[in-house]
């Protein structure tokens, strides 16, 4: 190596050490000022007298002091004010004075191998101005500080080996043979030949053979290929044979670099990652795509593809859009590459869409593991992943070989499979994600196989600002009142859901780092299950949403009710205290979870709560999942929780609901001993129903639609009434059906039969020429009637209803309501009154060969006495 090729290093070297202008020279005075370093990541750090040599904190701070790299900002200001120079002067020869008191002490950050390295760079960085001030002893005291550093450096025992404390290591050996011209050329030229040997080796370890650094976070990945880059420039200037392997090393390392950037122009944060302006960077590396990802478009070129995918590496990635700061963003990591900045993130998955972390991680707390908050920010349970019986993975351990990617698409989106054998107990877990292209349905198959039991919980990490409505089997995310994301799972095994945020303790969990150091409360959407071999299958979507959007807020009025073992949402509606009405809802659509019947309950005044039967896609008659009963009895625990916050008890419970809704009512209201229990075209034989008409809540109800499935669900409302009748022995039963609905009046009748020998009584209305599609209007003005006599709200005959269905040449009427033992009935076309009917104790009138036409009846009710208590006219009905 020959005296230029130093000279020419000492150029390079003098050009990518700080320079300390502009702000950095104005943070640097303020220590001259006010005694203190004014850092951008960490705040003010007061010298104190020396005493922020010592001060007990976080390790990422200390490293920060002992490795002077505050001295980033002082160069500028040394260079041009003796005072400045003096001052660094004495602040080295102070620590170097202190140092050896340090030495011995185990994890002191004064003798990392990083902070060391960076010592030596922050002391080269502001040698030249020093010389302008300092005498040629002070100036050799200098010399000489970086010269033991350089020493100590340069020795095989300190060395970090191939990760990037060694390469710190050895860039600040290369800084100082270059700088270092008062040192023996002998000296320097060795150092060089040590530190060029060690970063070769370094830089072919550090990237896998798809181009991803080892070290799994972004930022790292980026830091270490522009040293590559700064390491090309020291090969040109001292002339070596391996410049053209490292060019091309350096260029595959800027596809990911790319791809890894978020829609904001950042890096996520996973990994150790911080979340630092990235276009400076860009502009240096000299890649156009990488500089248009890191500019959100304004400069660069658009790069060709939108999704990269590196299975061997472990990453895929998928975006909507370049340069779209709205766009949506996929980062999915099954990744276990080497033992550096390693999390225990293994099938973690990230989605940020309109600016917004709608699926994210943590982030790193700092690197001091004595702190709770730090393991944690390690942990799985800092990342949107599985976790294994309440215990986290160490972030390292196991071959790296048990941790694997397959990719299965990578075009137009992606689909992978990532698998983590890394888990206890010999559990593996699989997760494969599919993203289209547009990235607004992304499916998530979760498979896990142990040879044994286990609790299982799959972690969700939300974003900031973000409401969260939890589901049964689901979760909708709300951003500024409109929604932006929601989740449902379908799963082999019954599971529950909870949102857990910023507990403390020695285990903290529910948090997130901003920035490091900075923690803050944070939702995490916990579903959790148990068993041995599990399957669940996640669908999250930004748009052509699964559930039909309710407004189930609070801001709404709804509340979600965590007394007990599954969470249940519901709707409390303020009224007069003497009764509780509880409503249960009917099937709608799949993902439309609402109440039925508001209007009419809400009506009477009385106090009612709106329960959802939110479980599942389409409900599970508040029952059962997989034949786990946890909703039964949270819904149970529920209505009692309500009956004596009223002061009341289960007598004055009055159970209402139809089809589904009247089902669920009869069977909380049998269990519960309701006083009142009214209900519309009830499903009695539950199974046989579903797996004609809803086979998927049956799957969801009993784990299977076979004929054991079947009976099980056939079996939970009869064997309910005969096992709770002593409950609703004193309970008023009635159940409202249709004369032809043909599906359910045989369940009602099959039911009444089994109930006819039991203690309590039930009452069976059958409302003549109604089919099971006319049962609701019916129902609502039957259950009008009925909670009007409940009340005693009305009397005479404002409680009577009447109800007409047209047939065949035929009106069927029904009185509903009222307290007469007669009925009358007059038939009238238009205004003219066309056919009488006279009184009879049969509150259903029918009246025979009418002609086509429009038609309404009037009903007269009288008491025993003969004395009329009042009338009621129907709606009109049409004849045809």
């Amino acid at each position: 190596m020959t005296a230029d090729a130093l000279s020419r290093l000492h150029d390079v070297v003098r050009g990518r050490l700080p320079k300390g202008e502009g702000a950095a020279r104005i943070r640097a005075r303020r220590f001259l000022e006010e005694g203190l370093v004014d850092s951008v990541q960490f705040g003010e750090i007061r010298y104190d007298d020396g005493r922020m040599w010592d001060e007990a904190v976080s390790r990422s701070r200390s490293r920060f002091v002992h490795g002077f790299l505050w001295f980033a900002d002082w160069p500028a200001l040394i260079r041009d004010e003796e005072t400045a120079a003096r001052r660094a002067y004495e602040l080295s020869q102070e620590w170097r004075e202190q140092s050896p008191l340090w030495r011995g002490l185990d994890g002191h950050l004064a003798f990392h191998d990083e902070t060391t390295a960076q010592r030596l760079t922050m002391h080269l960085a502001v040698m030249d101005g020093l010389a302008r001030w300092l005498s040629p002893a002070e100036l050799e005291a200098m010399h000489i500080t970086a010269d033991e550093t350089a020493d100590l450096l340069v020795t095989d025992d300190f060395h970090g080996g191939l990760n990037n404390h060694g390469m710190f290591q050895d860039v600040a050996l290369v800084n100082w043979a270059g700088a270092a011209s008062w040192a023996a050329t002998e000296v320097r030229e060795r150092y060089l030949r040590t530190a060029l040997d060690r970063l070769a080796r370094y830089f072919r370890h550090a990237f896998t053979d798809e181009g991803v650094h080892i070290e799994h976070a972004p930022n790292y990945h980026l830091m270490v290929a522009r040293h590559l880059q700064s390491h090309l420039d020291v090969l040109r200037a001292v002339g070596t044979s391996d410049l053209d392997e490292f060019e091309d090393l350096l260029a595959g390392t800027l596809a990911y670099a790319t791809h890894a950037v978020a829609p904001d122009g950042l890096y996520p944060l996973v990994s150790d990652t911080t979340r630092l302006p990235l276009a400076g960077a860009a502009r240096e590396l000299g890649d156009d795509s990488f500089l248009y990802a890191a500019t959100q478009g304004k400069q660069g070129r658009e790069p060709g593809r939108r999704t990269h995918v590196v299975p061997a590496s472990g990453y895929a990635i998928h975006r909507s859009a370049w340069g779209d700061p709205q766009a949506t963003f996929v980062y999915f990591s099954c990744a276990y590459n080497g033992p550096f900045h390693k999390h225990a993130d293994e099938n973690s998955l990230l989605v940020r869409h309109r600016g917004l972390d709608l699926i994210s991680e943590a982030g790193p707390n700092g690197y001091s593991y004595d702190e709770p908050l730090t393991r944690y920010g390690y942990s799985q349970y800092a990342h949107s992943t599985l976790v294994v019986d309440g215990r986290s993975l160490p972030r390292t351990g196991g071959p790296t070989s048990s941790v694997t990617m397959e990719v299965h698409r990578d075009d137009a989106g992606f689909s992978v499979t990532g698998r983590n054998a890394r888990l206890r107990d010999e559990v593996v877990h699989e997760r494969t994600v599919d993203v289209d292209d547009a990235a607004t349905a992304i499916d998530v198959y979760d498979a896990i196989s142990a040879p044994g039991r286990h609790h299982y919980e799959i972690l969700w990490h939300v974003g900031a600002d973000l409401e969260v409505v939890l589901h049964g089997q689901g979760y909708e995310l709300r951003y500024g009142g409109q929604k932006v994301m929601d989740v449902m799972w379908e799963a082999s095994t019954a599971t529950r859901v909870s949102l857990r945020r910023g507990a403390g303790g020695s285990s903290p969990k529910g948090w997130r780092f901003p920035t490091m150091g900075h923690p803050e409360p944070s939702d995490v959407v916990v579903v959790s299950f148990e068993g041995a071999d599990v399957e669940l299958t996640t669908r999250i979507r930004l748009s052509d949403f699964i559930y039909r959007d309710r407004d189930v807020t609070r801001r709404a009025g709804w509340r979600r009710w965590t007394g007990s073992e599954v969470g249940v949402n519901f709707l409390p509606v303020p009224g007069r205290r003497d009764r509780l009405v509880v409503a249960f809802a009917s099937t709608n659509q799949v993902g439309d979870f609402t109440s039925n019947y508001k209007p009419t309950v809400d009506g009477t005044g009385i106090e009612a709560r709106y329960i959802l039967d939110d479980w599942g896609d389409q409900g599970c008659y508040y029952f059962q999942d997989h034949g786990d009963r946890a909703i039964f009895r949270s819904v149970q625990d529920l209505i009692l929780d309500e009956l004596d916050q009223l002061g009341l008890t289960p007598m004055d419970l009055v159970c209402i609901g139809s089809g589904k809704g009247g089902t669920a009512a009869l069977l909380h209201g049998l269990s519960l001993g309701a006083g009142e229990i009214f209900v519309g075209a009830p499903q009695t034989r539950v199974g046989s129903f579903l797996r004609e008409m809803h086979p998927n809540i049956l799957r969801f109800m009993t784990g299977n639609v076979d004929d054991r499935g079947v009976g099980e669900a056939d079996r939970m409302v009869f064997d309910m009434a005969t096992a709770m009748s002593d409950k609703w022995a004193e309970s008023k039963v009635t159940i409202v059906v249709g004369e032809r609905d043909h599906r359910l009046l045989g369940q009602v009748r099959v039911f009444a039969e089994h109930v006819a020998d039991l203690p309590g009584t039930l009452d069976v209305i059958t409302l003549p020429g109604l089919t099971h599609t006319d049962i609701g209007p019916a129902y609502r003005d039957a259950l009008a009637a009925r909670l009007t006599q409940i009340t005693g709200t009305v009397h005479g005959h404002g409680d009577l209803t009447v109800r007409a269905v047209a047939g065949d040449r035929r009106v069927s009427a029904m009185a509903i309501g009222g307290a007469g033992t007669q009925f009358a009935a007059r038939l009238f076309q238009g205004a003219d009154h066309v056919r009488s009917i006279p009184y009879s104790p049969s509150r259903s009138i029918e009246i025979t060969d009418v002609p086509p036409g429009r038609y309404r009846v009037r009903v007269f009710a009288r008491d025993v006495d003969g004395e009329l208590l009042g009338a009621r006219t129907s709606q009109w009905v049409t004849v045809r």
